[in-house]
This record gives C-alpha cells, structure tokens and sequence, in this order.
C-alpha cells in the first residue's frame, strides 16, 4: 500500500498540533501548512519526539494570501504529486476590521475564501482510485451567523468583529455541504464533511486585542485559568476533526462536534447545522461568488 499523504493547515498548535500527532501515530505523512515557519519547525521537534516513527514535514501557507495558496500548492505538488485527506483546520477569531493584500475582509479571507481556493487547487491531486477527504473544521458559532452576500467583504454594512467569525464560519458550513454535493454528483471518490471542537483551550486568541480571549493579555490569562477546567483541553477538543477524518463510519456532509452538553465536550457525535447552511439557492450564489473573489473555478458547469 502507498503511504497515505495528509495536509493540515495551522497545524502548529491547538487542534492543528493534536490532529497532526494523531495522523503521524497512525502512519499519514503529514504536511504541516503553517503560516510561522519557526514556530512550526519547533512544533515538528515536539511532534516527532512523541512520534518517533512519524513522517512529518513543513510548508509554508498564509492561508490569508492568494499568492501564498498557490505557492503552497506548487510547492506541495512537486513534492508529493497526490493527496488522500486534507483538514483544514487554520482560522482566526475575533478581529478588528482588516483586509489581506487584495482587499478581502481578513477573517473571510483567511476563514472561509483561503479554504476554499486552497481546497480548490488541491482537489486535482486527489487519487482517484483510492477515497479521499476533505474535512472543515468549523465553529459553534456558524449557528449564531448572519449571512449577507451581498456585502460578504464587510465593505458597507456595519462590521461586528465576532459576526464577521459567524458568518464566515456559516460560509464554511454552507460550501462544505455544497462542496459535498457537487462531489458526488461528478462521481468523485472524494467526500467533504466538517466537524467543530466544542469549546476548547487553544492558542488561537493569542493576537487577539480582545483581553477575555487573549492569553497573554493578564484579564484573559487571569479568565481562562479560572474556566481552564471546565474547557476540554486540545487534544480532547480535536477527537470530532480525528473522528471525521479517520472513522470507517461517516458520510459525506454530515457535521460532527462533541455530544455532551450543549456540544461543549464529549465524544464525538453529529451535531447540529444553522438551517440557513442547507439552503441550496445560497449555496450555489455564494459558490458562484467564491469563485469571482479568489479566481479559483472548480466543479461548476
């Protein structure tokens, strides 16, 4: 058998770093995509001494820059020439209004238009005598989203930084069904579902200016020590992406998050979508619109 090739993007920490450690432990290549190329290679050092065995390696992605995508991509096609399960784990949370070098809102950009132009180039890498995947991390927070494509860029409507992550989270939600089902209908071997970590103590606050997530600041380290024990760690956070990823028994589209209390912690278990994600004529609108903001066209007519 052909060692299975897997891609993880901000695999460096958090989620990322815990789902890059499970699939090295079960025998994946694991490209590390990372936007920190130092901070990577030292959290390779920390990946390989717990996996000895491990096959893992670092690329460069600012999932943010359209540039950077497509670097990656050529980068990862001449070295590897395929894929078998891409997780596309790397976001941001909570930002004051910013804009990537094309003017595309950062949280959009790096969220939602990153992926999906990222997951577009890479789909042609995919084999297609063996199953593939393509699993979406996405947010508790897609359920409270409000989308509006027609200011999907933040460029009049009143911007709300946590909205912004809501709506682009719902736009995860609402392509990775679409994703799915255009898959399917051109008899792909590949499937795309998503899965979110509940709650979790992660690092992805870290840049924030808001002082109840961020962990450097003294409120949001002094905050999250006192929940600290209430939050599943990372590694426990990461069991929905590991289940979606690996198991033998799910389905294209479905969403997966932790089944405990309001899906804050628990194993994993199908958890609930925002009935707006499901709905086909914003899909396929907001597809059409993916496709004219990041210049990449794939399984469309």
């Amino acid at each position: 058998m052909q060692e299975r090739i897997a891609v993880v993007t901000g695999a460096n920490a958090g989620l990322g770093y815990q789902t890059t450690r499970a699939l090295a432990q079960k025998g994946y290549r694991v490209v590390m995509a990372c936007r920190n190329e130092t901070k990577a290679a030292k959290a390779r050092e920390e990946l390989l001494a717990e996996a000895p065995a491990g096959a893992i390696e670092v690329l460069r992605l600012d999932q943010s820059e359209p540039d950077s995508i497509r670097s990656f991509v050529d980068s990862f096609a001449r070295r590897h020439g395929r894929l078998d399960l891409l997780a596309n784990n790397a976001g941001i949370v909570g930002l004051p209004l910013s804009r990537n070098s094309v003017g595309h809102e950062l949280q959009m950009a790096t969220n939602y238009l990153g992926v999906f132009a990222l997951t577009g180039l890479l789909l042609p890498l995919f084999r297609g005598d063996v199953p593939g995947r393509i699993v979406n991390v996405g947010s508790l927070a897609h359920r409270q989203g409000k989308m509006d494509l027609d200011d999907l860029n933040w460029e009049t409507g009143e911007y709300k930084p946590m909205g912004a992550y809501g709506r682009s989270k719902l736009a995860v939600m609402a392509w990775t069904l679409e994703l799915d089902a255009r898959l399917r209908a051109a008899g792909s071997s590949v499937m795309a579902l998503s899965a979110h970590p509940g709650f979790a103590a992660t690092e992805i606050g870290t840049n924030n200016p808001n002082p109840m997530i961020n962990p450097q600041n003294p409120v949001g380290k002094w905050f999250q020590n006192q929940v600290r024990r209430f939050i599943p760690t990372a590694e426990e956070a990461a069991r929905p992406t590991l289940h979606a990823a690996c198991s033998d028994n799910v389905q294209g589209g479905e969403y997966h998050g932790p089944g405990g209390f309001m899906e804050i912690g628990g194993a994993p278990a199908p958890a609930k979508i925002n009935p707006k994600a499901r709905d086909a004529a914003m899909r396929e609108r907001l597809w059409t619109l993916s496709e004219e903001l990041t210049g990449v066209r794939y399984l469309s007519d």
